[in-house]
C-alpha cells in the first residue's frame, strides 16, 4: 500500500467497513430470512425482487459518477444507508418486523448501492497509475473480502448468542463511521456545465451505450461473460450454499459462518496473488479458469450423491469445492475488470462501469429464483443439479475461449478522451 496516495488508502479504508457492515447485516438476514420460512424458493425470491430495481438505477448511478463530485457521493450515500438501518432497528425493537420489512430495507441497500458502486469502481483509474491499476483492483477485491471474512464470523455469533437487533446496530455504525472517514479524501473532479438532471441522464447512458455496442467490441464481450457467469455459476453462492448448509445437511449457524468466511478467505488470497498472476494470465487462457470451475462442481456434486455418508465430511468437500471457484471468478473478474478500465476513456469509465455492473445485476435475479426453484425440486437428489451446474460451466468456458480468440493477438487500447460522447 506504500505506493498507492492517501486518498485511495481512505477510499480502500472506508470500502473495508462498509462491507463489513453489509456481511454482518446481510448473514444475519440470510439467516433470518430462512428460520422464518424454511424454503429455498421464498429465499431466492426476496433476494432476487431486491436486487431488480438496481438494474434501472446502476446505469444512472455511472451517469451520476461521471458528472458529479465522487467523493461526496460516497459520503452522501453511505450516511443514508447508515440511516436507514438505523431506522430498521427501531422497527426490529418494536416487534413489528415481517418479512416484507426486510426484502423493502434490502431493496433499499441494494439501489444505494447501485448509485454508490458505480463512483467507487470509476474513481480507482483516477487515483491509481496504469501500472498499478490491477494490483489496485487486487486490493479492493482483497480488502473487501477481509470484511466479508470477518463478517460472518462476527454475525454467526452474534445471531447465536445474543440476537439479530445488536447485528443491525453494528451494521448501521459501519455506515456512519466510513462516510466520516470519506470526507478526508481528494478525488480530481472537473465541473461539467449545467444541464437537466434527466436529459444529461439519457445522452450518458446513450453515449455509453453505443460506445460498448459500436466502437469498442471487446467490452461488449467482456460484459457479456460477466453476465453469463452472473446469471449461471454465482447463483451457487447466493441461494445453493446457505441451503446446502443449513438445511440439507443440517449444520448449525455457525458452520455456515465458517463456510461464507473460508470463501472470504480464497477471495483474499486471490486478490493478493493477481499481482504475481499478472503476467500469467492472459486472454488466451482466460477460459481455463472456467474450465477449473466446472471441475470442481463435478467433484462437489459427486460428493453429495452418497461416496460419503457423513454431513461432516460432504460439508467439508462443499466449503472446500465453493472455496476453490470463488478463487478462479475473483481472478477472472479482477482481469475483465482491469481490462475494461484500461480501455475506458476517462469521460466514460462511470457509465461503462455501471452498465457492467448491470448487465451482472440483471442476471443475478433471474439466477436467483431459477436456482432456488430447482433447489427446492431437485431438493432430494441435489447432487444432480451441481452437476447440471458444472457441465454448464464447462459449456461457458469453452464459449469464453472462442469469444477472445480473435483478441488474442490484438494489442489493448489505451485510455483517451473519446470525442463527441
Amino acid at each position: 500500500m506504500s505506493d498507492f496516495n492517501r486518498s485511495f488508502k481512505l477510499m480502500v479504508a472506508g470500502q473495508v467497513i462498509t462491507m463489513f457492515g453489509a456481511s454482518v447485516l446481510r448473514f444475519a438476514l440470510s439467516l433470518y430470512i430462512l428460520d422464518l420460512t424454511e424454503s429455498a424458493t421464498i429465499f431466492g425470491a426476496i433476494l432476487a425482487l431486491s436486487i431488480v430495481p438496481t438494474i434501472l438505477i446502476s446505469p444512472i448511478g455511472g451517469a451520476i459518477a461521471d458528472r458529479f463530485n465522487k467523493k461526496r457521493l460516497m459520503v452522501t450515500l453511505d450516511t443514508i444507508s447508515g440511516t436507514l438501518i438505523a431506522m430498521f432497528a427501531l422497527i426490529l425493537a418494536s416487534g413489528h418486523i415481517n418479512v416484507m420489512t426486510i426484502a423493502i430495507l434490502m431493496t433499499a441497500l441494494t439501489l444505494i448501492s447501485a448509485l454508490y458502486q458505480p463512483a467507487v469502481q470509476s474513481s480507482i483509474p483516477v487515483l491509481v497509475p496504469k501500472e498499478l491499476l490491477m494490483k489496485s483492483n487486487g486490493i479492493i477485491s482483497g480488502v473487501m473480502s477481509i470484511s466479508n471474512f470477518v463478517g460472518p464470523i462476527v454475525g454467526g455469533v452474534l445471531y447465536s448468542f445474543a440476537n439479530i437487533n445488536a447485528i443491525v446496530i453494528v451494521s448501521a455504525i459501519c455506515f456512519f463511521f466510513a462516510s466520516f472517514m470519506e470526507i478526508f479524501m481528494k478525488i480530481p473532479f472537473k465541473k461539467s456545465p449545467p444541464q437537466p438532471l434527466v436529459k444529461m441522464v439519457i445522452t450518458d447512458i446513450k453515449g455509453g451505450l453505443m460506445y460498448i455496442i459500436h466502437e469498442n467490441r471487446f467490452i461488449f464481450k467482456s460484459i457479456f461473460v460477466t453476465f453469463i457467469v452472473s446469471l449461471f455459476i454465482a447463483p451457487m453462492f447466493f441461494v445453493g450454499l446457505p441451503y446446502l448448509v443449513k438445511i440439507l445437511l443440517d449444520m448449525p449457524d455457525t458452520y455456515f459462518g465458517f463456510t461464507q468466511s473460508g470463501i472470504s478467505l480464497s477471495i483474499i488470497f486471490s486478490a493478493m496473488t493477481i499481482g504475481m498472476l499478472k503476467g500469467k494470465i492472459q486472454l488466451s487462457n482466460l477460459y481455463l479458469w472456467i474450465v477449473g470451475c466446472g471441475g470442481v462442481y463435478l467433484i462437489m456434486a459427486a460428493s453429495l450423491s452418497g461416496i460419503f455418508s457423513s454431513s461432516f465430511i460432504q460439508y467439508l468437500v462443499v466449503t472446500l469445492s465453493s472455496m476453490l471457484v470463488m478463487f478462479a471468478l475473483t481472478v477472472v473478474n479482477i482481469f475483465i475488470n482491469t481490462k475494461i478500465q484500461e480501455e475506458t476513456p476517462g469521460n466514460l469509465l462511470g457509465k461503462v462501469m455501471a452498465i457492467q455492473i448491470t448487465a451482472g445485476t440483471t442476471a443475478v435475479p433471474i439466477g436467483q429464483m431459477l436456482f432456488g426453484f430447482l433447489v427446492d425440486g431437485f431438493s432430494n437428489q441435489i447432487y444432480l443439479l451441481i452437476f447440471g451446474v458444472g457441465i454448464l460451466t464447462l459449456i461457458i468456458s469453452i464459449g469464453v475461449q472462442r469469444m477472445y480468440r480473435k483478441r488474442v493477438s490484438k494489442p489493448l487500447v489505451t485510455q483517451q478522451e473519446s470525442p463527441g460522447v
